[in-house]
């Protein structure tokens, strides 16, 4: 047991090193303190256009790198996909449900054809295709209820952080529930919950359900 805490806290420390190091940076130069306080009143999602949602959708990923474009967001779909196509869905499918979430809570027009709604959501689904063997439909249920999960987790510490502390929440949403849906799996006596197997060693969805088939 010993060697899984410390493996599991490797993990979670990889996932919050980027959170923690700019964050210490942000809080110090606080970017948001001087922001007019007078903010433009905010559009509907009901007035974005077909061709709005494919930017927001390809956006969402290229945010993952702090990118604004969604040519940009298409080709790192690309590149993921010519490593794994698997990975390449489950990015696409997070900023898509990033997407459906930020609809059903009458999200802010220009924070969703800017990504904003799509960056974290993606990073939990590609965080749940690489750790988890992709074996019947719960790690499916699990990618799609922690991207629904992250985009409301984002909504909610948007606010905090940028009222209260006047710094971006980053991926800290995506840490946070990434974490979850990994010890959810990890601290059960067997390594798996509920259907889910965790990866003995974390790769690409194909190389994992490789694995598992070839012991």
């Amino acid at each position: 047991m010993s060697f899984q805490l410390t493996a599991d806290a490797v993990i979670l420390m990889r996932q919050h090193a980027f959170n923690a190091t700019a964050l210490a940076v942000l809080l110090f130069v606080r970017p948001f303190a001087d922001a007019e306080q007078e903010v433009p009143p905010s559009t509907a999602v009901s007035a974005l256009s077909a061709a709005d949602w494919g930017t927001a959708l390809l956006t969402g990923v290229s945010q993952i790198f702090l990118v604004n474009d969604p040519f940009s967001g298409a080709l790192v779909l690309a590149g993921i996909a010519a490593y794994s196509p698997l990975m390449a869905a489950a990015a696409l499918a997070g900023s898509l449900l990033g997407l459906g979430t930020a609809v059903a809570t009458g999200a802010d027009a220009a924070e969703v054809r800017n990504g904003l709604w799509g960056f974290n959501p993606a990073l939990t689904c590609l965080a749940v295709s690489v750790f988890f063997v992709p074996l019947g439909i719960s790690p499916l249920v699990l990618a799609c209820g922690g991207a629904v999960a992250t985009a409301l987790l984002t909504a909610y510490m948007k606010d905090i952080f940028g009222s209260v502390l006047q710094v971006p929440s980053l991926t800290l949403p995506f840490c946070a529930v990434a974490s979850a849906c990994y010890l959810l799996a990890s601290r059960s006596p067997s390594g798996a919950f509920g259907g889910l197997r965790l990866a003995a060693r974390p790769h690409s969805p194909e190389e994992n359900l490789r694995a598992v088939r070839a012991l």
